[in-house]
């Protein structure tokens, strides 16, 4: 079921509560272009299913909304309630042929659009600010709030396209997992290919808030608390996540394929569950005490399982089939996949400090 517009415009309003709206909008064209940097064409012309746009149509999309919130925002303060018509979003990228545009000319003409709107909300008066304009789907907007409208209209598109990002790596370790299907089948019968069990996978999850512990608190707190990148989660929402799949994606879906056995699983949308958990508000410790208790009853639900159990399967929405015993492997897998995460945080923290050893390293 689509979101009604109440439900887009509270969702927008989440990914830019507390902040500055200019100040996440003055880094928008920065972060689009660090995205797309080094893209092969097909990656950036791909659309992910025929009736959603590509990274290039998103771009295009982002540029021409710049268009037409430059008159917005003139209008409102020109004509204080002027009337603020929407547009067809999908007639305009058919008319502005969006499947054609090159990535780095629509981050360049969003850029510049972006950087005259900026200039132009620098210099208004409080009072301008609050003039207002009366727009047919979203109703009364103020300049400042439409300006963080935007801002949280960024966020969304940037996510939109990191995920897209996303499930183009996942397709392509697929696709590589297909071209060496004979040889892993082949491997799978030898000793050295066999899989854990489940007392070994037991024994490694069992070890990860401990290991995590004694690594972070190790650590000052503007190190734990430290971004990589404006869309990046630093150390404690890696922890708060590392808490979050243990109740929802694994043992979560693991009671779920017990008790329904081929049944459809949920996907959680993990950016949404960081930001509702405000983990960078909160003490380290804390988080990884919950962790930790949150991991015991884990431990606990696994000591009960039996070896039938671990052929039940689900259905994975985006890659199909997946049985226990692989979802208990993907855990571990998962695990050491945000150990490494942590560790690259703290380097890159320290990266900058490093002066001319920098040579010696890469990010």
């Amino acid at each position: 079921m689509s979101e009604t517009n109440e439900q887009y415009r509270e969702r927008l309003a989440g990914y830019v509560e507390g902040k500055s709206p200019v100040a996440v909008q003055r880094q928008t064209a920065a972060n689009l272009a660090r995205l797309i940097e080094g893209l092969p064409l097909q990656q950036l012309t791909s659309r992910p299913s025929p009736e959603k746009w590509s990274i290039v149509e998103i771009l295009a999309h982002l540029a021409e909304d710049e268009i037409a919130t430059s008159w917005r925002y003139r209008q409102m303060v020109e004509h204080d309630g002027e009337r603020l018509t929407g547009f067809d979003q999908n007639l305009w990228a058919e008319l502005g042929k969006y499947v054609t545009w090159s990535a780095d000319e629509a981050v360049e003409l969003f850029r510049l659009l972006r950087e005259a709107n900026l200039r132009m909300l620098g210099g208004l008066s409080p009072e301008q600010l609050r003039r207002s304009g009366e727009h047919a789907e979203r109703g009364r907007l103020t300049v400042e709030e439409l300006a963080r409208h935007m801002a949280a209209h960024d966020h969304n598109h940037l996510e939109q396209i990191e995920r897209l990002l996303e499930e183009q790596r996942w397709q392509d370790a697929r696709q590589t997992d297909e071209n060496h299907k004979s040889l892993s089948l082949a491997r799978a019968t030898s000793a050295s290919g066999e899989p854990l069990d489940l007392r070994e996978l037991t024994s490694l999850l069992e070890r990860t808030p401990l290991v995590l512990r004694q690594l972070i608190l190790a650590l000052p707190d503007r190190a734990v608390g430290y971004h990589p990148g404006s869309e990046k989660w630093c150390i404690k929402q890696v922890v708060g996540h590392l808490t979050e799949e243990d109740k929802r994606d694994f043992v979560g879906r693991i009671e779920r394929m017990l008790r329904e056995p081929g049944q459809r699983l949920e996907v959680n949308d993990q950016n949404r569950v960081a930001r509702e958990r405000h983990d960078c508000d909160k003490s380290v410790r804390e988080l990884l005490d919950e962790f930790a208790s949150v991991r015991e009853n884990s431990l606990e639900f696994l000591k009960q399982l039996g070896a039938a159990d671990l052929e039940c399967q689900g259905i994975h929405p985006k890659i199909g089939s997946v049985s226990v015993r692989e979802l208990l492997h993907e855990w571990v897998y998962h695990d050491l996949n945000h150990r490494k995460q942590v560790e690259a945080n703290a380097q890159r923290f320290l990266w900058d400090y490093l002066g001319n050893m920098q040579g010696f390293y890469s990010l």
